[in-house]
């Protein structure tokens, strides 16, 4: 398998384009930013959404609240049938997922500016 890396200010994920710690995803007007972070005192790793321009990072949406990741370890990318899903990269443990209604061929998430 073959996985590039996403480059700069990129709104979709496909199945070759992964989000790892340190990199995020821009929704298309530029007013949100997805990606990975931790609260202040806290080793654990969240994949979230905030505002992009507001200086200090305000989160309004949490994809993993409930199973923190304790490591730098986690991927999010998006697979067969359609699914968006953060893992474990170290054992491949699906940590969260999306949901879909129907399967899709070649799958692409697109992050929105209405934060969709």
């Amino acid at each position: 398998m073959f996985i590039l890396k996403i480059s700069n200010q990129t709104d979709t994920i496909t199945t070759t384009l992964i989000i790892r710690d340190g990199e995020t995803l821009v929704s298309s007007g530029g007013s949100f930013e997805l990606g990975f972070f931790s609260p202040e005192n806290s080793n654990n790793q969240y994949v979230g959404m905030w505002y992009k321009e507001i200086p200090a990072k305000t989160v309004v949406w949490v994809a993993n609240r409930e199973i923190p990741l304790t490591n730098k370890s986690g991927v999010l990318k998006v697979i067969e049938p359609g699914l968006l899903v953060l893992l474990n990269d170290t054992n491949g443990v699906i940590i969260w997922s999306s949901n879909t209604s129907r399967p899709v061929k070649t799958p692409v998430a697109k992050f929105l500016d209405s934060g969709n």
